[in-house]
């Protein structure tokens, strides 16, 4: 038996890496008055020119009263609406609650991005199964707050003058002569207040 001869061929050069663009990150602190979103702001820049991105900062970072919705992102409205992004599992069983649905065909809208609009004419996220886009006039959200206020407070009223009443049949032995209450407070944890609770 013969030897296979060895074949000598050239080596192939590896190739090397090839810097496509630089990024470039910063720390912003959220401003609430901007007008576009606040928060970590990066920059790509590349050969064909200057991308800058900027994102929210998370929901936790924000104070409750202004972490609205994020909608005004994606669509042009008047301003004088309110909008709020509502689970259809929601609407099921509570209904739309004076809230309308964000129509892409409404002269006064238009959608930034394209692939937001349903086929069923909606505004959504998360395709057509998603959370519906609507709107309700500011000044009727407004006037629910202090509606929701007012019934907070009076549910947290009544609460207060049960638990009261409560010790006082006790104390009269009307629950029997044997049984006493040594001590009762209401529970601070149930003191809410009308914007805490959702619509």
């Amino acid at each position: 038996m013969g030897t296979i001869p060895k074949i000598n061929r050239p080596a192939s050069p590896i190739p090397g890496g090839e810097v496509q663009g630089t990024v470039v990150s910063e720390v912003t602190s959220p401003t609430y008055t901007a007008p576009g979103p606040a928060g970590p702001k990066t920059q790509w820049e590349g050969p064909s020119g200057q991308i800058d991105l900027s994102e929210a900062p998370p929901p936790w970072e924000l104070e409750p009263e202004k972490s609205g919705s994020d909608a005004r992102r994606f669509v042009d409205v008047p301003t004088e609406w309110s909008l709020r992004w509502i689970n259809p599992k929601l609407l099921e069983s509570s209904g739309w609650r004076y809230w309308q649905p964000v129509m892409a065909s409404d002269p006064r809208v238009r959608v930034k991005v394209p692939s937001l609009i349903a086929p069923d004419n909606l505004v959504r996220r998360g395709g057509d199964t998603g959370d519906i886009l609507a709107w309700m006039p500011t000044q009727w959200v407004e006037k629910r707050r202090v509606q929701k206020d007012a019934r907070a407070r009076q549910q947290t009223r009544g609460a207060v003058e049960k638990q009261q009443q409560l010790k006082e049949d006790f104390a009269r032995g009307q629950y029997g002569p044997h049984i006493r209450v040594e001590g009762a407070s209401h529970p601070s944890h149930t003191m809410v207040e009308g914007k805490g609770l959702t619509d």
